[in-house]
């Protein structure tokens, strides 16, 4: 199924370290930038996506998943739910400084999700800013089930 696909191509020098194969790829836009996760399931596609935002913003290596963080996120739809899902991931790296690299969900519905996030709060010396993002868009945000499993498409500001 969507174990890992290819990665897109490389967004400048902060961008050439992407490993070749990943369960999301990046996408470039003229003012923005965007990525599309896959998974087999609801739950894959919300975790893939959750970590290609981390890895636009750090190196995913770096963090280590030795704390936990309860998350909560509601929507009235799905594509939804999912920018409210990443915004929430967002928010508690810009005002709590919490870097994400695993997430297991407890519950995944069409309005709303609990899951729960690993990870670490940055730390300079460890930890290189990618990318600055400032939010999650609607821009040509796209979330849907495939023959092979869950596709999101989703974009940010920079």
């Amino acid at each position: 199924m969507w174990d890992y696909f290819a990665a897109g191509p490389s967004h400048g020098p902060a961008m050439a370290e992407q490993p070749t194969m990943l369960p999301f790829r990046i996408l470039e836009h003229t003012a923005d930038i965007g990525f599309e996760a896959f998974g087999a399931t609801r739950q894959d596609v919300f975790r893939n996506a959750a970590r290609a935002l981390m890895y636009l913003m750090v190196d995913l290596e770096a963090i280590s998943p030795r704390e936990e963080k309860p998350l909560r996120a509601e929507a009235s739809d799905m594509p939804s739910l999912l920018v409210n899902w990443l915004s929430e991931i967002l928010y508690l790296f810009d005002a709590e400084g919490w870097l994400f690299r695993d997430f297991e969900f407890d519950a995944l519905t069409e309005q709303s999700l609990t899951a729960m996030a690993r990870g670490e709060k940055f730390d300079r010396r460890k930890h290189d800013v990618k990318l600055l993002v400032k939010a999650v868009t609607y821009h040509q945000l796209d979330l849907m089930e495939t023959a092979e499993g869950w596709r999101a498409q989703v974009y940010v500001d920079i």
